[in-house]
């Protein structure tokens, strides 16, 4: 049975006085990881997906994953009978759509239309995982939730083309749908008796100071907003009641899954330098060097880039609650006791 909102004012088909039934592709990944539980503790049933091919497998005995890929014929039918679908599934990363385009776009491009198509044609509401890549070199900052994508690179290309297949899915009043363009995710959670982090350059630079020396891709002064995993579901959580609003507007929206904290490369190795000596006050300073970047010619360098997110918290109520300062001990701490074991 289709899950439901308690909502006298609730869609056609859905039984009231149950909560809704939350699909969610991606399931077992860094989001997906956090989002789970994050979900499961505010009452939504859930049906998840995720056939285990990313770097991150985050799995919970109590929430039985579907191990199967989202474009599957079995698994589109089971999201078909949901009530919102949360899709964060994905081959990601800047490098991996960069060495196979092709193989990466049957599922992130090929595999999200499929998606698309069921979720319009049984009236499911659908919110995508974008990402910053997609907006590439703005014309403009702030970047908004109205900025149009010009992607520079692969990962961006697809990205942008799965917010095409978003909007085009809601066309004529459909289906609501929402994009939600995230930024540098960091941080970490408990999951199964560890702590699960992401491979960005905070969880970098923790792991480097251990060593005494921070190697800083040049030129340095690439700028990024950075946004804190706990923030993020938060973000998805919203973006499924809304989705869910009796009264929401059948057409796509955007929404900035960013903190408005932007920093540059540099910048946050002198934090994590300045961090580490506050915890190690005895141990020699931390050297800071930049290095050729073999990004080059495909990361963006923009050093003024800034993001505002006042549509983002209009509509869906939501803040973020963490910044860099207040949890790098934390991440630096986490760090230093991984390499202990």
């Amino acid at each position: 049975m289709r899950g439901t909102r308690a909502n006298t004012n609730g869609p056609p088909g859905v039984v009231l006085g149950r909560m809704p039934k939350i699909g969610v592709t991606g399931a077992t990944g860094f989001i997906g990881g956090a989002l789970v539980p994050y979900l499961a503790e505010r009452g939504y049933e859930l049906y998840l997906v995720d056939d285990g091919s990313g770097p991150t497998e985050v799995r919970y005995p109590q929430w039985p994953v579907d191990h199967r890929k989202f474009e599957s014929r079995e698994a589109l039918a089971e999201l078909a009978r949901c009530d919102v679908v949360l899709h964060l599934g994905a081959i990601s990363g800047v490098m991996a759509c960069a060495q196979d385009p092709e193989g990466s776009a049957r599922s992130n491009v090929a595999g999200t239309a499929e998606l698309a198509r069921t979720c319009r044609e049984h009236h499911v509401p659908i919110a995508f995982a974008s990402s910053f890549t997609a907006v590439g070199v703005p014309k403009e900052l702030p970047v908004t939730e109205s900025t149009p994508a010009a992607p520079t690179h692969e990962y961006g290309r697809q990205k942008a083309a799965g917010e095409e297949i978003l909007k085009e899915a809601s066309r004529g009043g459909a289906v609501a749908t929402a994009v939600l363009r995230q930024s540098n995710v960091y941080g970490g959670y408990r999951a199964g008796g560890r702590t699960v982090t992401k491979g960005n350059v905070l969880q970098l630079f923790a792991v480097q100071a251990l060593s005494g020396r921070l190697t800083v891709n040049a030129p340095g002064t690439q700028r990024r907003d950075f946004v804190h995993i706990l923030d993020v579901v938060a973000h998805w959580e919203a973006a499924a009641r809304y989705l869910l609003a009796s009264g929401t507007p059948r057409e796509a929206r955007t929404f900035n899954v960013a903190s408005g904290e932007a920093l540059n490369i540099l910048e946050i190795a002198d934090r994590v330098a300045h961090g580490y000596a506050a915890l190690h006050p005895s141990a020699p300073p931390i050297r800071i060097d930049v290095v050729p970047n073999p990004r080059g010619g495909v990361e963006v360098i923009e050093p003024e880039f800034a993001v505002s997110r006042v549509e983002t918290e209009r509509r869906l109520g939501v803040t973020c609650r963490y910044r860099i300062a207040s949890v790098l001990p934390e991440i630096l701490a986490a760090a230093a006791e991984a390499a202990q074991r």
